[in-house]
């Protein structure tokens, strides 16, 4: 989570993700937001992480995203549809909510739990929300936007 915290903190909009290996945990790749940069909204970490796993050929399916928020519905379709080994999460839609930042409320387990008849990652929450919460809870105006 370290290393998707760092990407968020150098984005306008802080949001980040990495690609872990599942055989080393290293770091395969890593991205932040740009919606605000590109003016292309589908610009999130994760798809971002995605457009560069692609980019370099990467089989997901031996991979695991590391995101600071939980992915929305856009995000987590995605990520279903690239096939992730596995996802994990810091700060939940709902903490996201009650700081007051606009959110579909729906979670990802709730898009997976739909999602057929695709293979479901395994999914981890709340980790390490000590380092992510603080990224939102203090976020105000466009920074702490849906993106």
């Amino acid at each position: 989570m370290p290393a998707a915290v760092d990407q968020a903190r150098r984005a306008r909009r802080p949001y980040g993700a990495v690609l872990l290996g599942t055989g080393s945990g290293a770091v395969v790749a890593g991205a932040r937001c740009t919606t605000d940069i590109s003016g292309d909204p589908t610009a999130h970490a994760e798809v971002n992480l995605l457009r560069k796993a692609a980019e370099a050929g990467l089989d997901l399916a031996s991979h695991v995203v590391v995101t600071t928020a939980e992915p929305r519905p856009m995000c987590a379709g995605a990520l279903l549809w690239g096939k992730v080994w596995g996802v994990a999460y810091g700060t939940s839609v709902t903490k996201l909510i009650s700081y007051g930042i606009p959110q579909i409320d729906l979670s990802f387990t709730a898009v997976a739990q739909r999602s057929r008849p695709m293979v479901r990652p395994a999914v981890a929450c709340d980790v390490r929300s000590d380092l992510t919460d603080p990224l939102y809870s203090r976020s105000t105006g466009p920074a702490g936007e849906t993106a």
